[in-house]
């Protein structure tokens, strides 16, 4: 049985470098090996599509060329050039990994992976995409396009996260890896998963029907088994939009939450969904609301944001002693906002780029 995995792992790993040979996905982090863009790219394309990471990855190349260049940044600059894209905590992370660099190795990209996987924000997949693409080093890459190839071809009908699971999914990747050039096999197999072996597959056009165990069993739609996921968690936030003339009041998330560093308006939250005349009616700063907003919603990883907005005006310096700080509306650009808020300024024309 072994031989015959191994045999399988071997045309497996044929076909699809064949396949991406004839089918080349340019980018502009491809065939590079500084490992400093190479980690940005990866960091970037976490959770992100490919094309809407491309302007980012482009922004901070260029913003950023060298990793010591995105450990001076101050956090503010470097989460407001990735404002948008979502996930900030990546680049929070970034930026303490680019730190780590220039404080634990010289400035130097580490080049081994035990180092690299000790980076902020580095898991398994990272380390492995990094030390494989810039330095050659034979480690498999497994992420979400890897899982559904491997368990597809060999028919692993188990939940994928559950820890057994897993080890076989990584032993397997391991196995189809080619440890001469596992680079090039690594970008190949993602390429495969993100472009042919998709979770609606495009089977009729695959090189690999008569290696998959999931097609020879009608089985494709099943694999790979996911946990069902939880219900999302609902939050209501009642933004108050006070003003001053031309100013608008912000204040910075400094708390452990969704959006930290992120700034934003006055917020109320309430665990559901209320009249403003409940909202502000034990607000300690009174106020008359100028003009209410509809309902904005954003949808995250594991909560659903549901805001609305409403501008009011105020005078004197209460909100400047509480940590806000008056900023003209045409300098709203410098600063990153939430997506919701961004929206919000959007709509009311406050040109933000």
């Amino acid at each position: 049985m072994e031989t015959a995995n191994r045999n399988k792992s071997e045309t497996i790993r044929k076909k699809i470098q064949q396949w991406s040979e004839e089918n080349p996905r340019p980018m502009p982090w491809r065939s590079i090996k500084n490992p400093y863009l190479i980690w940005l790219s990866e960091i970037i394309l976490q959770q992100t599509r490919v094309m809407q990471g491309w302007d980012y990855y482009l922004k901070f190349s260029e913003s950023y060329p060298t990793v010591k260049d995105l450990a001076d940044a101050h956090i503010d600059d470097v989460l407001k050039n990735w404002e948008g894209l979502g996930y900030y905590q990546r680049a929070r992370n970034m930026h303490a990994a680019a730190q780590q660099i220039v404080s634990t190795f010289e400035g130097r990209f580490p080049d081994d992976y035990d180092s690299i996987r000790s980076l902020k924000g580095v898991g398994d997949y990272t380390a492995s995409a990094i030390a494989s693409f810039a330095y050659g080093l034979p480690h498999a890459v497994v992420d979400g396009n890897v899982i559904r190839i491997l368990t597809r071809l060999f028919g692993i009908s188990g939940i994928i996260t559950s820890a057994p699971v897993r080890r076989s999914i990584d032993a397997l990747a391991d196995e189809v890896l080619d440890k001469d050039r596992p680079g090039k096999h690594n970008q190949a197999i993602m390429d495969f998963g993100a472009m042919q072996c998709t979770p609606a597959p495009r089977c009729e056009s695959c090189p690999l029907t008569a290696d998959c165990s999931a097609f020879k069993d009608n089985l494709v739609g099943q694999i790979p088994l996911k946990k069902k996921p939880r219900p999302k968690r609902e939050r209501f936030f009642y933004y108050i939009v006070f003003h001053q003339e031309e100013d608008l009041y912000i204040k910075k998330r400094s708390q452990k939450d969704v959006w930290e560093g992120l700034y934003e308006f006055y917020l109320i939250e309430q665990p559901e969904v209320r009249d403003w005349h409940q909202v502000v009616e034990h607000l300690p700063i009174p106020c008359d609301l100028e003009y209410e907003t509809a309902h904005y919603k954003q949808t995250l990883s594991h909560q659903i944001i549901h805001a609305r907005f409403a501008l009011a005006a105020i005078t004197g310096d209460r909100l400047l002693k509480e940590g806000y700080s008056a900023v003209n509306k045409k300098k709203m650009r410098n600063f990153a906002f939430p997506k919701i808020v961004d929206c919000y300024l959007r709509d009311k024309g406050v040109n933000l780029n």
